[in-house]
């Protein structure tokens, strides 16, 4: 043990008494501590593989969802020129991603799991990356408090989602690792091989997606901060930063195919949107927040940093790392604004990027005032840990004791310290659901075979996401009779969401068997039909619509398969061809 672990030791001995329990979770705590700082990389394949197992089940089993089937069928093209295409005409993201999930089907076969795989292996390698730089920067156990809280993110899903975002995080933290490696020598020559990697990560996040410039513009910009504070600029990583920007000409056929989509209200840009955003990178680390704030505030009143050891280089807590973390965790802002202005909707996962200062920032600031103390990096460690747990496979024991041991209100707030805590930005108010479908909602009957709902009638899809989703998944009967049906007027001015409106051009590109028909087509062939959709559900504008056209509502189910965000099963009727003066 250091000479600074015995002489806290000593103190805490004296405070509190050899058999008193402070002192006894003291040296427990501590014990734990000087263990991690010798087999720190084994805790950290034990967190990856905890978190990662916990994962498996969405990683292998769960279906692919509407956006994961996009990056499925591109990646299936029959040839690399159509895959690019595609890319450009159907899904409008860089190619990086699709080639990727490509090798992964020619090594592991074609299925949902390899398609996702690819993704999982990058944010593995984020946290290994992370877990890397913050246990040089401080110590082990400081890099295993930034692993837990990237696993505690709810944004950790995407591991196993198959879009790009686990790439953005990857090739992000690629650069950080590289580009701190070259700007900590000051001026001194660059290591050939960190600047290798910049630019690769440079290519990587630029080529997976679109938003991944404003990510890559943040280190452009600590660059500019660096020059500032240097004085003298660095040629080789200007150069070596501004090469990859070559990828962004592959941007531009993606903003010419972009047309002018309506967006739903619950999509678009909002300042509830932004709050959600950055509200899922702290909500399960509230308590351990406080925590460390509390630490940082009190330590140096009780403890003499004499007696502890100094971070391995005080130069790596300097402005530009500094600036460059509040760039990349003003990144989401910067989409906001921007799709704000352009009507372009804004979902929380493109901020994905802010999730690296979330992990990584918490640890150096405990780390740089307690000057790396093993006792508070230990217990912030373990209640990270704990929480980390409780939070994932252990919340249903939770949650089932505390309803027992305590009242409800009691329950409630020690709930709200461990997994739920009860601020959060206000709900989207939703279309009201007239009371004679309400109360009919309220007594359906769970349906679990939908195919086994009225079999002779069509069944039309509230949405192109539920479309898209039950014809992958449900057999070739459900998929001769599913259809989704397309009416611009409608979709305008009752949802004001046109996303669906051309889902024809889907269909010729990847192998659907359901149909896609005009709204009055399919109403004079079909009088009775059953729709799986959601009456208040924001992109869905067919239920209202048939409302409006004098159709009869009848709920006859719900249907929950834990995919689609539509669950009711509606019977349609209609007496009289509605459709016989609209297009």
């Amino acid at each position: 043990m250091s000479s600074a672990a015995g002489v806290s030791t000593i103190r805490a001995d004296s405070k509190f008494g050899r058999g008193s329990s402070p002192f006894l979770t003291v040296r427990l705590l501590r014990v734990i501590a000087d263990f991690t700082e010798t087999h720190g990389w084994w805790f950290f394949a034990a967190i990856c593989l905890g978190c990662g197992w916990g994962r498996i089940d969405n990683l292998v089993v769960r279906h692919l969802d509407h956006d994961e089937l996009f990056t499925f069928y591109i990646a299936q093209a029959s040839n690399i020129g159509q895959l690019l295409k595609l890319t450009r005409t159907i899904d409008l993201h860089p190619p990086l991603s699709y080639l990727l999930v490509r090798s992964s089907f020619a090594i592991f076969g074609v299925s949902a799991w390899s398609c996702r795989l690819p993704f999982f292996v990058a944010f593995l390698a984020t946290s290994a990356l992370l877990y890397s730089f913050v246990n040089r920067l401080l110590s082990p156990i400081y890099g295993l408090i930034a692993i837990l809280i990237l696993w505690s993110s709810p944004y950790a899903r995407l591991a196993t989602e198959a879009r790009p975002y686990a790439m953005v995080l990857c090739f992000s933290a690629v650069l950080l690792v590289n580009w701190h490696e070259i700007v900590k020598e000051d001026g001194q020559s660059a290591n050939p091989w960190a600047l290798a990697m910049v630019m690769a990560g440079g290519f990587g996040l630029l080529l997976s997606h679109v938003l991944g410039v404003l990510a890559y513009g943040a280190f452009l910009a600590a660059e500019i901060i660096c020059l500032w504070k240097r004085q003298k600029p660095n040629w080789q990583l200007w150069v070596t930063l501004l090469i990859p920007l070559i990828a962004v000409v592959s941007y531009l056929p993606l903003i010419r195919n972009r047309s002018d989509i309506l967006f739903s209200e619950y999509s678009q840009a909002s300042p509830r949107r932004l709050a959600i955003c950055y509200w899922e990178h702290l909500r399960y680390l509230v308590t351990p927040l406080i925590l460390i704030v509390l630490i940082a505030a009190v330590w140096p009143y009780i403890s003499k940093r004499r007696h502890t050891a100094p971070p391995r280089d005080s130069r790596l807590a300097d402005v530009p790392l500094q600036s460059l973390l509040l760039l990349l965790f003003l990144v989401p802002l910067e989409i906001e604004v921007l799709f704000a202005r352009t009507g372009t909707p804004f979902y929380e996962r493109y901020g994905v990027v802010a999730l690296i200062p979330c992990a990584i920032f918490p640890a150096l600031v405990l780390g740089y005032r307690t000057h790396c103390s093993r006792l508070a990096g230990g217990s912030v460690a373990v209640l990270l840990a704990i929480l980390l747990i409780l939070n994932t496979s252990g919340q249903a024991w939770l949650i089932e004791h505390l309803s027992s041991a305590a009242r409800p209100q009691v329950a409630a707030r020690l709930l709200y310290l461990v997994a739920l805590p009860p601020v959060a930005p206000p709900p989207l108010k939703l279309p009201t659901v007239p009371s004679y479908l309400e109360s009919a909602l309220n007594s359906a009957t769970n349906v679990r075979y939908l195919d086994a709902v009225d079999p002779s009638i069509p069944l039309v899809a509230g949405s192109g996401p539920t479309f898209l989703e039950l014809d992958n998944y449900q057999d070739a009967a459900l998929r001769r009779r599913l259809y989704l049906l397309t009416n611009h007027e409608a979709a305008s001015s009752i949802v004001h969401n046109t996303v669906f409106d051309h889902y024809e051009i889907v269909k010729a590109a990847f192998p659907i068997g359901g149909q896609v028909e005009p709204y009055c087509a399919f109403l004079r062939q079909h009088p009775q039909f059953l729709v799986l959709g959601g009456y208040n559900y924001p992109d869905t504008w067919l239920l209202r619509k048939l409302e409006l056209d004098g159709a009869r509502l009848n709920i006859v189910g719900t249907y929950d398969d834990g995919v689609i965000e539509e669950h009711q099963i509606y019977r349609v009727s209609l007496e009289n061809d509605r459709c016989s003066t609209q297009r």
